[in-house]
């Protein structure tokens, strides 16, 4: 009886986790993430959702290997990390998030992908979230906790774009933002998870160092005489 209350204590503590986009920002997260969470025994249920496979182009800034092309992503993700402790359980989902939907029963909401149509289904939610972003050797962060009229502002239309800045590969250039919101994302959701308060946001470059955001004005009340 012990036994079957202690079980299910443990399954009411353990937070689920959905993480969309499993490319340069996401697999560093969760590389980071899951050994991170063995060690210091917190309980997640992760969930990974991206419906993109593992390509040649990929390799060198997103953690796959040349056995791995063909594979879903986040298949060839979860694989790397599943039986390997017993306090985060890996779930793989081969979609995109398109649909609000399928961003239902999550407590936390982790969003690294490079399209602009999942990141506002992810702002509109009421859970915390957290939007890591990258181009080149710079990061953007923004989270549940900005202000939301920035969220807005610094989510314009765009074509989706790929964290290395285009054509620099052919140049024989590799730049590293991608690392650092991955180990934003990571922070945060530890953090989270224990309970705390984590990064609520970033911009910056590793040539160039820390960025300010625009300025929000703030709106004042009218006095009614």
């Amino acid at each position: 009886m012990l036994n079957s209350f202690s079980h299910m204590e443990e399954e009411s503590l353990t937070k689920k986790v959905l993480v969309v986009g499993a490319g340069g920002i996401g697999t560093t997260f969760v590389d980071l993430l899951v050994p991170a969470l063995e060690r210091t025994a917190l309980n997640a249920e992760i969930t990974l959702m991206d419906g993109d496979v593992v390509e040649a182009s990929n390799l060198g800034h997103q953690r796959f290997t040349q056995e791995q092309i063909g594979m879903y992503k986040v298949s060839a993700l979860s694989s790397r990390h599943t039986g390997r402790g017993e306090h985060v359980e890996l779930i793989p989902i081969t979609d995109n998030l398109r649909t609000a939907e399928q961003l239902l029963g999550y407590d936390l909401v982790v969003v690294c992908v490079d399209r602009p149509e999942p990141r506002r289904l992810v702002h509109s939610l009421d859970v915390p979230w957290i939007d890591l972003r990258c181009s080149g050797d710079g990061w953007m962060i923004l989270s549940s906790d900005s202000d939301r009229a920035l969220v807005e502002q610094m989510t314009p239309d765009h074509q989706p774009m790929s964290c290395q800045v285009e054509g620099a590969l052919d140049a024989g250039n590799l730049e590293f933002g991608f690392s650092v919101a991955g180990t934003f994302g990571a922070q945060w959701l530890v953090q989270n998870l224990r309970g705390r308060s984590g990064p609520v946001q970033s911009m910056g470059s590793l040539t160039y160092g820390s960025f300010e955001f625009p300025k929000q004005q703030k709106k004042t009340a009218e006095v009614k005489a």
